[in-house]
């Protein structure tokens, strides 16, 4: 019953009009919004509305949470789920932003450790933290292959399983067994890479963890496609399977779960 309700309030969050300003802030802050086709970008909207509804968003350290600030981060988290019917971060309540990157570390949204420079968190049942100067340096342009709120929201993606530990819940075994293996190999090739100090494709940081490489790859997915089909086609494909989107072609080649 309940999941019936969810969908009707859904339904008719989607059926409100589109704001014409909303439109503006896609176009000026999210690039990959700019070459998407007209039907991806109704779907777009409709995932970026629901998210916007559902979620709550609070400003820290002085910042005034407003439309801008709502759809520019909704438009991107959407961008992740634009291929899965009927999710929409279900496991994220709370959205907290700070004007630029904080020097604390947050946990249920407390502070846990003081002194390290911090962009942005995700934690398992707890709020997602951003710097909102990181996400419109993500969003804009590309940012070397960054971006704040696909590599945190990857995070919330990955922990569907209970647990952050770099694993995707895939829709069959044997595609889970394959991503084990392609990324366990690509995960100690970007290890090696970063004690070599080697530039790669990948960010070194991706190194640190399944977890955090799960969270990079999901960048460099969404950001340099192109380049990482070239250069690291198994991963990319795998990629394409889990978000049931391909954004290497026109239309982003949309396949719908």
């Amino acid at each position: 019953m309940f999941g019936w309700l969810k969908r009707r309030k859904r339904r008719r969050i989607a059926e409100q009009p589109w704001p014409a300003q909303w439109s503006q802030v896609l176009t000026l802050n999210v690039r990959q919004y700019r070459v998407a086709d007209e039907q991806l970008r109704l779907r777009w909207q409709d995932v970026t509305r629901i998210i916007v509804a559902e979620k709550y968003w609070e400003g820290c350290d002085g910042l005034a949470i407003n439309d801008e600030i709502r759809v520019t981060i909704a438009a991107q988290a959407a961008m992740m789920v634009l291929g899965v019917q009927d999710f929409y971060f279900d496991n994220v309540r709370t959205i907290l932003i700070h004007p630029a990157f904080q020097r604390a570390t947050m946990r249920d949204g407390m502070v846990v450790e003081e002194g390290r420079p911090l962009a942005g968190q995700a934690w398992q049942g707890g709020p997602v933290v951003l710097s909102w100067a990181d996400v419109l340096a993500g969003a804009r342009s590309n940012n070397g292959g960054r971006n704040l709120v696909v590599h945190e929201f990857a995070h919330c993606l990955d922990g569907l399983d209970g647990e952050m530990g770099g694993n995707p819940v895939f829709d069959n075994p044997e595609t889970a067994q394959r991503w084990q293996q392609v990324c366990s190999r690509e995960f100690e090739q970007l290890g090696r890479a970063a004690i070599a100090g080697r530039r790669v494709l990948l960010d070194h940081y991706g190194a640190s963890s399944p977890a955090e490489f799960f969270a990079v790859a999901s960048e460099t997915f969404f950001e340099m496609p192109e380049r990482m089909q070239q250069s690291m086609p198994e991963l990319f494909e795998l990629m394409v399977e889990y978000f049931k989107v391909n954004p290497d072609v026109k239309g982003w080649g949309l396949r719908k779960r």
